[in-house]
């Protein structure tokens, strides 16, 4: 009796100990983590980085670049000037103020909109990743100019930004929270299993513990709980639960840098549109999928850009 008393002792101070040191470990993981790009990264792109992730935000739009003579299949002028855009029928000329100026002036806005009427054009949008001065503001308003500063743009871009370095999802960090306690416990499952083994080899022979049971039920699930391999997340059974489950992959993948858009062609065929040749999203799309057990070993078709001559690939992220 006496080293069933002294396991279960050990088990609680155990467990209550690996409890705490492990939410003390987590929180001091998140955080040293870095924090989310904002709007100020914006200026640290490439200016053709820059133009792209703009025109994927006016494609959100509806906008899509018209394609002139002499110009890049992706709609953007390699000398840096004005895009024309085309919305059922309506023409916007898009004006990027992309510079080592974080503070644009009404002098930018200069001439835009007579050269948005010459261009056909009916509106003016100019962008900036900085901010735009009170003049050009007043000026912008009286020639009816739609001004996007870095902070209007951010949300706009961000689903097209890829994030490597951000912190994990509320989805991982919950699950990572919910692990804790059971991996506590289960250590402390095992410690308190080797302190009521030590006992008994300690204590006195014809004492006491000479015919004692085995280890509580609870020590004993406990033990082959934190012995056994982590059980793999159920997988639901009602069909609109895993429809569910395939849209949230599909929504969270259309997000990734060089992603179009993200679709079910069939229950276990997802089709990825990418919006340039040179996209390789799968080292990030693959971990989207895992997260969801019946989608894993989905087959992922990645098909290029309209016009592309690159072939459609195929792409399996498990394999059971």
């Amino acid at each position: 009796m006496i080293a069933i008393v002294i396991a279960l002792i050990v088990f609680a101070l155990s467990g209550f100990g690996l409890g705490y040191w492990l939410q003390r470990n987590s929180a001091a993981r998140q955080a040293s983590q870095p924090q989310p790009r904002g709007a100020d990264q914006l200026a640290k792109l490439h200016w053709r980085e820059f133009a792209k992730l703009v025109l994927q935000a006016m494609h959100a739009r509806g906008f899509d670049p018209v394609i002139e003579d002499g110009m890049p299949a992706d709609g953007i002028p390699t000398n840096g000037n004005d895009i024309l855009l085309e919305r059922d029928g309506e023409r916007a000329l898009l004006a990027s103020k992309y510079g080592t100026a974080s503070l644009v002036g009404a002098s930018a806005l200069l001439g835009l909109a007579k050269s948005a009427t010459l261009r056909g054009a009916a509106r003016v949008i100019v962008v900036t990743p900085g901010r735009f001065d009170e003049e050009a503001t007043r000026l912008a308003l009286q020639q009816n100019i739609e001004l996007i500063d870095g902070e209007a743009l951010w949300p706009e871009v961000r689903p097209y930004v890829a994030h490597p370095e951000e912190p994990p999802t509320d989805a991982a960090q919950a699950g990572a929270q919910a692990r804790g306690p059971l991996l506590a416990w289960g250590g402390a499952a095992v410690i308190g299993v080797l302190a009521w083994g030590l006992a008994q080899a300690l204590l006195p022979a014809g004492g006491a513990d000479d015919d004692m049971p085995p280890p509580p039920p609870v020590i004993a699930k406990a033990k082959a709980a934190a012995q056994a391999p982590m059980a793999m997340e159920a997988i639901p059974t009602d069909p609109a639960q895993l429809e569910q489950r395939r849209r949230e992959a599909a929504n969270a993948i259309s997000t990734l840098f060089g992603v179009d858009r993200a679709l079910w062609s069939t229950q276990s065929t997802l089709l990825v549109y990418l919006n340039s040749e040179d996209a390789d999203p799968v080292s990030e799309l693959c971990p989207l999928l895992e997260r969801y057990p019946e989608l894993a070993a989905s087959r992922v078709q990645l098909q290029p850009p309209a016009g592309s001559k690159k072939p459609v690939r195929f792409k399996q992220c498990r394999t059971y």
